[in-house]
């Protein structure tokens, strides 16, 4: 207040920045070491205590008019200045800024003084509480793991749950044991046990719920036998579980829980027809099917509520058919047509009955919901339910199938599923012509042309595959199109339309027809193969090949399938595919013996003997009177230059043949090119004793004992010339014969003349057969299939000219040429020529 004053009163009052040049000594720090007062104050505990004062704190808006804010403390009148006291300890802000009372001033005490941090002690009861929060996490952790199929996770977490479970048990037994919650220890203990039945872990759920059964302090846990009864049911143990189901049983209330009485009577009737003890079984399901609920109808009138357990009807009424109780049998059908549905056909809840649009748009909405899904469902299996108990029990109610299923059909059309009558009808029809009793058959079916029902479209279908199987094309188109007509949605009416169109050479037409049935029903498998063979008739082998690579992704397993792909690449000149496809249909059916020589023929065509030897004989080796495998596999070893080692499958030949000539004349030309002239001799001998008349066959005995010196040789040359006589006074009759023929052609009439003239042709033909034979013109081949399903086969082998009769060819082909070993080329010789014979050549 003085500093003011005097700064107001000053001779220089004017200037405002005066006096702030000038220094008061006793504010110099240069002598506190020496300084009396400080040493006391720094001595005793009078200085380190902090300050207490009473002063206000000075505001920062109290500012001079020179905006210099009073930091020290004034001087005194005397003009004794003392030196401020500063502070050692916090100043004592705070980030929040100052209260409403310290800006105006008010400053407390409490608020100077400095006071130490102490933690806060947890209790007991927070610790509960926070062990009760995360039990309840881990146990909701545990269930959503469950639910993802996460079963490891899903039990450490349900684990550390129950751990958590039990501190918190312990800490609660410890401060009141009457403040125990059992409820917790059950549901935790419980979502263990399930986890483990989910996950297949059997043996640690049966022990878990066993030990919540065997704590008597949780409520409810006897109804847990019925889990542990589910568990022994699932590992086999039937008796177990059966008792197990019936001591849950026990602790279930009638009045309160029929649902889960009805539930485990049935796992009871189960158990025991597993046990084979059908007739336990059926008294099962008749309790289940007779203890339902009563209800007020209205008017003081109480009658059980109607059963809708179609499931376990059936059931009973198998057991009845285990046993072969036709009386029962009966009865029991006429239960399951009892059974009623949540919701029948005629319901006013899903009818608009007085044509409302807003109900009209509600119904719309309603058809797709998952209510309505789920009552579709209910009815579709209620539906194949009745219509399957229908088709079990008819040969076996009544004397004979007929009577049988005529009386299923009277009581399902006394009841309220009479809509099923159709569907029994077409049942009744297959089962004739399971029976090959086809004219019973297409009477039925044909009760359906003037009868209106959702079935006539099936029925005409039926009627149209019977009529194309019995080759009657006719009347397959005709109810094709009456099945068309019925139902122009119905896929396989479409497809026997387009199969009829297909035999009569209308291909484009039936294509037609195929596509529109794979509009309607993309997985319509037989319009797609069909579509296949189409294209495929049509050349058109790309788009058939996409049919088949198409079907071939929905039944990859389908044997003609995959034929279809590999001889479409085999059409396409892709032979490599071919082989490929064709492999893995060897591995579909690997013992079937035309696709292994198939496969032989392919690699033979691209050269690769070896693939084609190895499929031959594999397919020999399944199929060994395969003719044509007998004679490639020959073949192969005469090219191979082993001929010995065809012998064996020529012989075979002779024996599937006996009749045939030209096996036995295999047999002895092999010996012969093997050296053995003395067995290839026998061998002629044995097949001119067989065939007096062949010629060739003189010809090689002639051969050979001429060149063997044998003494018969000119006996042989006798008979030959004879037969050859004999022969060329055959051929000179026929063509005589043949000759007189044309000459009375000519005088006849243009019939007569057709008639002489189809003679003749089929005398030329006959000819030119009897000249091939003479040519032997039985050479080995591979005979292939027909253009539109094989490529062509190999050639057979060249044929070997003899020098001395150049009518003959050696039906095994020429001899292997002799090695040169000469430097000069050596004069070809004729091999059956005598002169050509040595002493040394001919055998000991």
């Amino acid at each position: 207040r003085n500093f003011v004053t005097n700064m107001a009163d000053g001779p220089e009052a004017s200037d405002l920045y005066g006096g702030f040049n000038d220094f008061n000594a006793a504010l110099a720090d240069d002598g506190l070491d020496n300084d009396e007062d400080v040493a006391k104050a720094i001595s005793t505990s009078y200085g380190k205590r902090p300050i207490k004062t009473g002063a206000k704190r000075v505001a920062t808006a109290n500012r001079l008019a020179t905006g210099r804010l009073v930091t020290a403390a004034a001087a005194d009148v005397e003009g004794d200045v003392k030196r401020p006291m500063t502070s050692v300890g916090k100043a004592g802000f705070k980030s929040q800024g100052p209260s409403i009372a310290e800006t105006a001033g008010v400053v407390s005490n409490d608020a100077v003084m400095t006071s130490d941090f102490t933690p806060k002690v947890e209790g007991k009861e927070d610790m509960m509480r926070k062990l009760e929060r995360k039990t309840h996490q881990l146990f909701e952790e545990s269930t959503v793991l469950a639910r993802k199929r996460d079963y490891a996770r899903a039990v450490d977490t349900a684990t550390a749950a129950i751990q958590a479970e039990r501190q918190l048990t312990r800490l609660r037994e410890e401060d009141n044991p009457d403040n125990v919650n059992t409820d917790i220890t059950y549901a935790v203990m419980l979502n263990l046990g399930s986890i483990y039945q989910q996950a297949g872990m059997h043996s640690k759920a049966l022990k878990q719920f066993e030990d919540i059964v065997s704590n008597k302090q949780l409520g409810n846990s006897s109804r847990l036998r019925i889990n542990i009864g589910n568990i022994l049911f699932v590992q086999k143990k039937y008796l177990q579980a059966i008792k197990m189901y019936r001591r849950g049983l026990d602790q279930i209330p009638v009045s309160t829980n029929q649902r889960l009485r009805s539930k485990v009577m049935r796992n009871i009737g189960h158990a025991f027809c597993e046990l084979r003890q059908f007739e336990e079984g059926a008294k099962a399901y008749q309790l289940v099917l007779s203890e339902r609920p009563m209800r007020d109808f209205g008017g003081g009138v109480e009658r059980k509520v109607p059963s809708r357990d179609f499931i376990t009807a059936f059931n009973m009424l198998m057991c009845h058919y285990a046993l072969g109780e036709r009386d029962k049998m009966q009865s029991s059908f006429i239960t399951l047509l009892q059974q009623e549905l949540q919701v029948a056909q005629d319901d006013e809840r899903y009818l608009n009955l007085h044509n409302d649009e807003d109900i009209q748009i509600l119904l719309e909405l309603t058809k797709d919901d998952p209510l309505a899904k789920e009552e579709l469902r209910e009815k579709q299996i209620a539906e194949k339910l009745v219509v399957t108990a229908a088709k079990l029990i008819s040969p076996y109610v009544s004397e004979t199938f007929d009577a049988g299923i005529n009386w299923c059909i009277d009581c399902t059309r006394s009841s309220r599923h009479s809509n099923l009558v159709p569907d029994m009808e077409i049942i009744k029809a297959v089962t004739f012509l399971k029976m090959k009793e086809l004219n019973k058959a297409v009477q039925t079916l044909k009760t359906f042309e003037k009868v209106e029902s959702r079935m006539q479209s099936a029925a005409a279908t039926n009627l149209s595959f019977l009529y194309f199987r019995e080759m009657q094309h006719a009347q397959a188109d005709k109810y094709a199109d009456q099945a068309i007509a019925a139902d122009k949605y119905n896929p396989s009416a479409l497809v026997n339309k387009g199969n009829c169109l297909f035999v009569n050479d209308e291909v484009e037409k039936a294509i037609e027809f195929y596509t529109e049935a794979l509009q309607i029903e993309s997985g319509c498998v037989e319009a797609l193969y069909n579509l296949g063979l189409a294209h495929k008739k049509l050349l058109s082998y790309d788009e058939a090949l996409q049919c088949f690579l198409d079907l071939y992704s929905i039944i990859p397993t389908n044997a003609e399938v995959v034929y279809q792909l590999a001889h479409c690449y085999e059409l396409l000149k892709d032979f490599q595919m071919a082989c490929d496809w064709f492999r893995k249909l060897s591995h579909l059916i690997p013992n079937d013996p035309s696709v292994l020589v198939h496969l032989g023929t392919l690699f033979d065509l691209e050269n690769d003997k070896s693939n084609a030897f190895s499929y031959h004989h594999e397919a020999s080796r399944i199929f060994p009177s395969d003719l044509h495998t007998v004679e490639w596999l020959g073949a192969y070893y005469i090219d191979s230059q082993a001929p010995l080692k065809a012998i064996p499958y020529f012989e075979k030949a002779a024996e599937i043949q006996p009749s045939e000539i030209k096996w036995q004349r295999f047999v002895a030309s092999c010996h012969r090119r093997g050296g053995n002239y003395q067995v290839a001799l026998e061998c002629y001998k044995r097949i001119h004793t067989k065939f007096p008349d062949d010629i060739e066959c003189l010809k090689f005995i002639v051969r050979i004992s001429s060149g063997l010196q044998l003494r018969d040789s000119d006996e042989w040359r006798e008979k030959l010339e004879k037969a050859e006589k004999a022969k060329e006074l055959r051929e000179a009759q026929a063509e005589s014969a043949d000759r007189r023929g044309r000459r009375a052609g000519r005088t006849r009439s243009g019939r007569a003349s057709s008639g002489a003239s189809e003679a003749s042709n089929g005398s030329g033909v006959n000819d030119a057969e009897s000249r091939r034979r003479r040519r032997g013109g039985d050479s080995i081949g591979i005979d292939g299939l027909d253009n539109d399903s094989a490529p062509a086969p190999p050639q057979g082998l060249p044929l070997m000219t003899a020098g001395a009769d150049s009518e003959y060819a050696d039906p095994l082909g020429s001899l292997p040429e002799r090695p040169k070993t000469s430097a000069t080329r050596a004069p070809q010789t004729d091999e059956w020529d005598e002169h050509a014979f040595d002493d040394n050549m001919l055998p000991e």
